[in-house]
């Protein structure tokens, strides 16, 4: 096995092993975004019910739930995106230029994201320093749980992104579009088949 070889299997089992992370961070902002919804389904019922009973039922925590909830799927939702590439960016130059240097320009692409995302890890892990004394108002829990969300969220995305970035220089398909390829071709062998 020579060296180029044994450095895209080394990867290939780095890009499984990220494709599982994210698959169990997508559940986790998945249910992130589920609770979020419960949360302010919650108050709107409680404004109803006093709206159209005069009955007053208090769910203030139910709004900061939301809220929290939030934060964790934008930023745990966010690093999902960095993995599939859906993050927002500008890909006309590189649709322009040819494939080599498209790859260049994408992993300029993905290091400037990385730049970001490490920084937005230093500021997560200096606001859980400073939410290990604030509290929230209605739930009574540590902020710093809400920034944690942020930090883990930042840390998967820089995971991602240097993930996407190493595709980029050792030029290898990702394992989701290689699966997706080949369902493509069974799919197209079986209607050939069917047509016979």
């Amino acid at each position: 096995m020579n060296e180029h070889s044994a450095s895209h299997s080394t990867f290939r089992a780095v890009q499984r092993t990220m494709e599982s992370i994210n698959n169990a961070a997508e559940k986790v902002a998945g249910l992130f975004l589920f609770g979020m919804i419960v949360a302010v389904s919650i108050s709107v019922l409680a404004r109803l019910l006093y709206t159209y009973t005069g009955i007053s039922v208090s769910t203030p925590w139910a709004e900061e739930l939301a809220r929290f909830l939030m934060v964790g799927s934008v930023f745990i939702g966010g690093a999902v995106a960095a993995y599939h590439l859906r993050l927002i960016g500008v890909d006309v130059f590189a649709s322009l230029v040819p494939e080599r240097l498209a790859r260049w320009l994408r992993f300029v692409s993905h290091l400037l994201t990385l730049a970001l995302a490490v920084l937005l890890v230093w500021k997560s892990t200096r606001l859980i320093e400073l939410g290990m004394k604030q509290w929230s108002p209605a739930m009574e829990m540590p902020m710093a749980y809400v920034y944690a969300c942020m930090a883990i969220g930042c840390l998967l995305m820089c995971a991602n992104t240097l993930t996407n970035a190493a595709k980029e220089l050792l030029n290898v398909e990702s394992p989701q579009r290689e699966s997706a390829e080949m369902e493509e071709a069974m799919e197209i062998k079986n209607s050939v088949e069917g047509a016979i």
